[in-house]
C-alpha cells in the first residue's frame, strides 16, 4: 500500500501552489472581514477532516471573536467521487439561535454535502445569519445548486489532494493542491 502510494505522489501535478492558496485565503478573510461585524461572535464551523487547514488559516485572519467549532460528515468514502449520499459521524454543536455562522469547506462538488450543512444549520440552529465559505468549486459536478459566498478557486473536474483534501486518508499534509493525471 505504501509503495502504491509513493508512486501516486510522485504522479502529482500541482494545480495551486501554497503562495497561491495563501493570496487567496487572504482575500477571503478580508472578504468575510467585510460581512462580518468586528464587534460580534462568528462560530465557525469546519467540516472535517479536509477543510481543518483552510478553516485554521482562514481564522487566523478574521478581526472578530471567533467561536471555532467542528463537524464530520462523509459522502466519499475511498472513492474518488462522491457517493451521492451525506453520512453525518459527528454533527455535534453549541447553540447557535441567533449568531453568526460560516460554514467552512474543503471543496464543493455535487453540492449535496453542502446543501444538507446550510439546511441542517438553519433548521436545527436558526442563526441571525449563515454564510458558506468553500476553498474548492467543482461546478462541473453540480447535482444540487449552492450558495458559496466566499470561494477560493474553481476547479474542473479533476480528483484532487493536498492542503486538508486527502485520497484514502493520505496526502492530507501537502502544502499545495495537486491532481492525478488521468
Amino acid at each position: 500500500m505504501l509503495a502504491m502510494l509513493n508512486k501516486k505522489e510522485t504522479e502529482l501535478l500541482e494545480l495551486f501552489s501554497e503562495e497561491a492558496i495563501q493570496k487567496r485565503i487572504r482575500e477571503i478573510a478580508e472578504e468575510i472581514n467585510a460581512v462580518f461585524p468586528k464587534d460580534e461572535e462568528l462560530v465557525v464551523i469546519a467540516v472535517l477532516a479536509g477543510s481543518i487547514l483552510f478553516a485554521s488559516d482562514l481564522i487566523k485572519r478574521l478581526h472578530m471573536p471567533i467561536q471555532f467549532e467542528f463537524v464530520r460528515l462523509s459522502s466519499y468514502g475511498h472513492d474518488q467521487k462522491s457517493c451521492g449520499n451525506v453520512k453525518p459521524v459527528d454533527l455535534t454543536l453549541p447553540g447557535l439561535e441567533g449568531k453568526n455562522v460560516l460554514i467552512v469547506e474543503d471543496i464543493v462538488d455535487t453540492g449535496i454535502t453542502a446543501n444538507f450543512m446550510i439546511d441542517y444549520i438553519k433548521m436545527q440552529h436558526k442563526p441571525e445569519k449563515i454564510k458558506f465559505a468553500a476553498l474548492l468549486d467543482k461546478c462541473c459536478a453540480r447535482q444540487k445548486h449552492v450558495d458559496i459566498d466566499f470561494r477560493g478557486f474553481e476547479i474542473d473536474d479533476k480528483f484532487v489532494v493536498g492542503y486538508g483534501l486527502d485520497y484514502m486518508g493520505y496526502f492530507r499534509n501537502l502544502p499545495y493542491i495537486g491532481y492525478f493525471p488521468q
